[in-house]
C-alpha cells in the first residue's frame, strides 16, 4: 500500500452521509497532519468544492500518486 502524500488522488472506502459522499468518490489530499490524518477535498466537474473532510488513512485508498504521476493498481 502506498503512503498518502500531498496532492494524491484518493478514493473513499466508506460512506460519509454527513457530507453527502458515498464510497468510491474520489478526492485530493490537500493537507497532511502529523497524527496520520489527511484533509481531503472533494469537488465536482466544475472544480467547485463539495466537501472538505479530515480523514484517517483507513478511510480511503490512494489511486493516483502525485509524486510519480501514475495511477496505482489495487
Amino acid at each position: 500500500m502506498t503512503s498518502p502524500e500531498l496532492f494524491d488522488v484518493v478514493e473513499l472506502l466508506i460512506n460519509l452521509p454527513e457530507h453527502n459522499l458515498s464510497s468510491g468518490v474520489q478526492g485530493t489530499i490537500v493537507e497532511c497532519y502529523q497524527d496520520n490524518n489527511y484533509e481531503v477535498e472533494f469537488s465536482n466537474s466544475d472544480g467547485e468544492t463539495l466537501a472538505l473532510c479530515t480523514l484517517s488513512a483507513q478511510q480511503f485508498i490512494v489511486v493516483w500518486s502525485a509524486k510519480t504521476k501514475t495511477y496505482l493498481h489495487i
